[in-house]
């Protein structure tokens, strides 16, 4: 069963409209709306055709519910229907007669509708048409289609039809250029008469309004900036809230006298602002040069319409846009909070987010044709900026000491090694001491013998501090972390098994078997339990993404930060992710992120690289199999990386 969707022999002229967006293989309809109407799931047999909506919704009523026209508004009442009828969410009592309003969305059980007013509203803050009182004469009437031609009836549907889809294409604009340019679209299609449309914004209510678009038909763009434009309508349509029509603009008193529009030779034209509550947003106009009658008051209740539903999109853009810094702000915040616990590498998000974003965005322009096929959108690219942001966020869950660490052996622990060091020194010059002073009280040694013994003792003391300081320095160079894998130096092993007498320990060793672990790391400063411990961070800042409702246009940002630290060859972790497992979003991270670390220049741990050396080291992985070398290509050829460090 198909809803009733034209008209049947309407009793008089359209005022209001209600849009059913349709479900299942039903597709969405436009129901007129005069006096009276029953809404319903099945035809009202004791009701003319024009007289009842159908729905063909199990879930609704045989009678649902009814709309009436009082006046100048529309009033929905609920018929004791078994679901309910909600108007923007509120649940109506049944019997109880409640106001529409134009836009308002309204629920029968499953079926959603939205109510559209075609009807200017003569006082208040709502439009009201200004003419002179020669020009209202020529008003030609809302039209009355029970007495209409073919031609007005499908002009009539025409315009309901393209009101909806003004509704429905509007609705889903998250971008003012994007919003602007569908307007002028609809506003052309809508007035076939129309040679010239205009926008015209305010930032805030105490603003003045700025022009932000002029369209000519055909598509010709105007500059805003040079538009010169009638300070009297402009003050009547913003600052008194009323919607202006003139039909012959030399014949008005009202504009005739006007400079700006007597030099454009505007003949007819309509205004009406952007209305949202006690908010005026701007206005939007269109005028004509050619025809004095072009415009009539059907027209201007049209693009009241319009505005009404423009008013809508653009304040939900300005929310959406709201809701963007807000989460842009959490995020940057957020960032800035963990880098705060590991002050070393404070920024290094944020320049791997730059990296990242030029990367990304280079790729249109690689040689790459799988690559260039492959360029991102702006959702995209936003997606790949937030995944870069937070990529590190689950070092949050990292301990300070190990985050922090700068030196294969933590600051202490060497503190600790040096000051065993200082006591083996004294263990050795104190035992050398009393064996003298032992064998001499015994008598075992003249004077002439215990000096002798005396400089023996010195010069081996001498040679053995000398020694326990060259073991020191071997441990100071090898505590120094490297980039690359190094072989650790071979006189570890000795200082290990060194052997020292102690006081209380007739034995000890000059190193422990953790330090000397520690000691014998080939690359970076962590041990393996260290490495596992800051490793655990992926997986942690993926547990902490995961539980952000993220949008659908951010709903990759977790994945793509969770593998940044997988490798092509399967070698990375924490999944061991291989080849095309790995998406590109995360390969471009991974790339950013090694680049960073290795040019970053406030890391105590290591000697700052030149950019020269980082992409070497970057490229032999690439070699090894580890990184995508076409990504990298790109990266070189586009030197993102300077753009960033001059920004």
């Amino acid at each position: 069963m198909e809803p009733n969707t034209t008209f049947s022999a309407p009793p008089g002229p359209v005022r209001a409209y209600i849009e059913w967006m349709g479900s299942g293989s039903a597709r969405p309809a436009v129901f007129p709306l005069h006096d009276e109407a029953v809404l319903g799931r099945d035809p009202q047999d004791a009701l003319a055709s024009d007289k009842y909506v159908c729905i063909p919704e199990q879930t609704i009523s045989r009678r649902h519910a009814r709309i009436r026209r009082r006046g100048a508004a529309y009033f929905v009442e609920d018929l004791h229907s078994s679901n309910g009828t909600f108007v923007c969410g509120e649940r109506l009592a049944p019997g109880a007669w409640h106001p529409l309003h134009d836009g308002d969305e309204l629920a029968l059980a499953s079926a959603r509708l939205v109510f559209h007013s075609l009807m200017v509203p003569e006082r208040g803050d709502a439009p009201t048409v200004i003419t002179s009182s020669v020009d209202a004469t020529r008003f030609a009437p809302v039209v009355d289609t029970r007495n209409a031609g073919r031609g007005d009836l499908e002009k009539t549907v025409h315009q309901l039809h393209a009101m909806a889809q003004v509704s429905i294409a509007l609705g889903a604009v998250t971008d003012q250029e994007t919003l602007i340019e569908k307007i002028m679209n609809f506003i052309f299609d809508l007035f076939p008469p129309a040679e010239r449309a205009f926008i015209m914004l305010r930032t805030n209510e105490r603003d003045p309004p700025q022009p932000v678009a002029a369209r000519r038909r055909g598509g010709a763009i105007e500059d805003p900036a040079q538009m010169r434009m009638s300070q009297t309508i402009i003050d009547e349509v913003l600052v008194r809230r009323r919607a202006i029509l003139s039909v012959d603009t030399l014949s008005d008193r009202h504009f005739s006298a006007h400079e700006s529009i007597v030099a454009q030779a505007i003949r007819s034209v309509m205004c009406v602002p952007l209305i949202l509550g006690d908010e005026v947003l701007g206005l939007i106009q269109v005028d004509t040069s050619s025809d004095p009658y072009a415009f009539q008051e059907t027209d201007l209740q049209i693009l009241s319409g319009v505005c009404a539903e423009t008013a809508v999109a653009l304040k939900n853009f300005q929310l959406y846009s709201d809701i963007k810094g807000l989460l842009d702000g959490f995020v940057c915040a957020s960032v800035q909070a963990i880098e705060e616990r590991d002050p070393v590498t404070a920024g290094h998000s944020f320049r791997v987010a730059g990296y990242a974003e030029s990367l990304a965005m280079a790729i249109e322009h690689a040689d790459d044709p799988g690559l260039r096929n492959a360029a991102f959108t702006p959702a995209q690219l936003r997606e790949i900026r937030y995944a870069a942001l937070l990529h590190d966020f689950g070092k949050v869950g990292v301990r300070e000491h190990v985050l922090r660490k700068e030196k294969k052996l933590h600051h202490a622990d060497m503190r600790l090694l040096e000051q065993r060091f200082r006591y083996a020194r004294a263990c050795l010059e104190r035992q050398a001491w009393r064996n003298l002073t032992e064998r001499h009280l015994q008598g075992e040694l003249s004077m002439t013998a215990y000096r002798h013994e005396r400089d023996r003792i010195e010069a081996e003391l001498q040679a053995e501090c000398a020694r326990l300081d060259a073991f020191l320095e071997v441990i100071v160079h090898a505590n120094e972390p490297s980039i690359s894998y190094t072989d650790p130096p071979p006189e570890l092993d000795a200082i290990r098994c060194h052997a020292c007498i102690g006081t209380d320990d007739p034995e000890f060793r000059l190193l422990s078997d953790d330090e000397y672990t520690a000691l014998n790391i080939c690359k970076g400063c962590l041990t393996p339990e260290e490495r596992r411990q800051i490793e655990a961070h992926v997986a942690d800042s993926y547990s902490f993404l995961i539980l952000i409702p993220w949008t659908r246009e951010l709903a990759g940002v977790p994945a793509i930060a969770h593998g940044h630290h997988e490798k092509l060859d399967g070698s990375g972790y924490p999944m061991g992710l291989r080849g095309g497992q790995i998406s590109l979003q995360t390969r471009i991270l991974t790339i950013s992120d090694i680049y960073d670390a290795l040019t970053a220049r406030d890391r105590p741990y290591k000697q700052a690289i030149p950019a020269e050396r980082a992409l070497d080291l970057i490229a032999e992985e690439c070699r090894a199999g580890h990184l995508d070398e076409r990504l990298f290509k790109v990266f070189v050829d586009s030197k993102g990386w300077e753009t960033r460090a001059n920004a």
